[in-house]
């Protein structure tokens, strides 16, 4: 969603007032695509995507999260792109975009909400949030400024 540039700072100041601080609960209210074997991601360094089907950004950011998941598929990663929309919502652009990270649904928004994807009646997408195994938020930005160099540097530190 676009905002006015004051909102866009209020926004962003926001959510980086969270890196550093520890999320307390990581649940979804349903698996919608490609739901991994282990579902517990406790010791896992977690990358969550957040998008919607209405999202322009979002959509045209799955090749690259999907690139980096690929990047990471032996390491002590998952890559969650994480909606607020319903199965039925999703169900055409799923059939569109080739996702092949874990998609999931935060249909009471509760997510969204402790990370300040939503905040004061706007959503900020797309918007990355980087959970290490501990759920201590390391990381907040934009997809397209994710990289396979910044993962690693996360993941090594």
């Amino acid at each position: 969603m676009w905002l006015p540039a004051n909102s866009q700072s209020e926004l962003f100041r926001a959510q980086q007032e969270l890196v550093g601080s520890k999320l307390m609960d990581l649940s979804f209210t349903d698996w919608l695509e490609n739901q991994p074997a282990d579902t517990n991601f406790k010791g896992k360094y977690k990358v969550l995507e957040f998008w919607a089907t209405w999202c322009k950004p979002c959509l045209e950011a799955v090749p690259h999260m999907n690139k980096l998941q690929s990047e990471f598929t032996d390491s002590n990663i998952v890559f969650l792109s994480v909606t607020h929309q319903t199965r039925e919502e999703t169900a055409k652009t799923l059939d569109k975009y080739n996702f092949e990270t874990a998609v999931v649904s935060d249909r009471t928004r509760r997510v969204h909400e402790m990370l300040r994807i939503s905040y004061k009646g706007t959503m900020g997408l797309p918007r990355t949030v980087i959970l290490d195994g501990e759920n201590n938020i390391r990381w907040y930005g934009s997809p397209k400024s994710l990289t396979e160099k910044l993962i690693n540097k996360l993941l090594t530190e």
